[in-house]
């Protein structure tokens, strides 16, 4: 297509974290996830630039569902980096959770429970908004990232993922990414006309069961985007507007989640960036595995892009 603007999905979510050993019990032991590759990172302090972080990243994880389309996990090691704030309300920009499917809930929030985490409240049921399509949704805190992880029920034949191709699993790949923006407008337009994405879902949140999940005050609620490409590939790419914070926040110091998209045409993109209009890119970085740029955006994202 030769524009730059074909986001068809988030790849890799990358975590940046000091220790990787509580994320993999998570992610391996207790949902499934498989270990691709694991070893130094090579050329650390590029990584360090184009990922944003304070210090030069160490190891690298990379775990996988086998015949997913994209929301595969990368845990990065940046010895030193400070513990995050906890997540809370969705009432600062920033990265806010990570969304997966269960096909067995019960058992795998169990499971997940016996390692210690914990859920922030009970499972709800609501209707998606302008549907009638019915969701049962309960709120993980992953305090190592300061991110929530929603666990979305699994609907056969109702939601795309791995669990449609893989019967033995019970856990799917990311299947979405949220950031809370102080610029949902902005950050819409950023995901149509900058990366090509397909925004599918744009309307309001709120309602009593969505204020129990994620502990609102009642008639609190938030606007939100959602997005994919043209092959609907997961992960999806979500912008919700924040809350008004009770009491003002600091912003993250550095970014806790970085979004990894292939693109088509990454000059392209790098051009449409160069401005600066929609954040601080680092432009075309060449490395070992090949030319990357990095974009930690003014709408609460921070971005990867390679070339497809």
């Amino acid at each position: 297509m030769g524009d730059g603007k074909v986001f068809d999905g988030i790849d890799i979510v990358v975590l940046p974290v000091a220790g990787t050993g509580p994320l993999l019990d998570l992610y391996v032991d207790a949902m499934g996830f498989e270990v691709v590759e694991k070893g130094p990172v090579r050329e650390p302090a590029v990584w360090q630039r184009l990922w944003g972080l304070p210090m030069p990243p160490a190891e690298s994880v990379l775990l996988g569902k086998p015949g997913s389309k994209g929301g595969w996990i990368r845990l990065v090691d940046v010895p030193g980096l400070p513990r995050p704030d906890a997540a809370g309300v969705p009432d600062r920009p920033g990265p806010y959770a990570l969304d997966f499917y269960l096909r067995h809930p019960d058992a795998t929030e169990d499971a997940i429970g016996g390692q210690g985490w914990t859920f922030v409240s009970d499972p709800v049921d609501y209707l998606l908004p302008g549907t009638e399509y019915p969701v049962r949704e309960r709120l993980l805190d992953q305090t190592h990232s300061g991110l929530r992880h929603a666990f979305v029920q699994y609907r056969e034949g109702r939601t795309r993922c791995v669990l449609g191709e893989r019967p033995e699993v019970d856990v799917s790949e990311v299947n979405a990414v949220v950031f809370a923006t102080a610029d949902l407008p902005g950050a819409r337009a950023f995901v149509a006309d900058v990366l090509g994405g397909r925004v599918y879902f744009d309307g309001r949140f709120d309602g009593p069961a969505v204020e129990r999940l994620l502990g609102l005050a009642p008639g609190d609620g938030f606007d939100a985007v959602i997005a994919r490409g043209p092959a609907s590939r997961n992960a999806r790419l979500e912008f919700l507007q924040h809350v008004a914070p009770a009491a003002p926040r600091p912003p993250h110091a550095c970014p806790r989640v970085v979004a990894g998209c292939a693109m088509d045409d990454l000059g392209a993109l790098a051009a449409r960036l160069a401005a600066g209009d929609h954040g601080v890119s680092t432009g075309v970085v060449e490395t070992a595995e090949g030319p990357q740029l990095g974009l930690r955006s003014r709408y609460g994202a921070s971005f990867h892009f390679w070339e497809r």
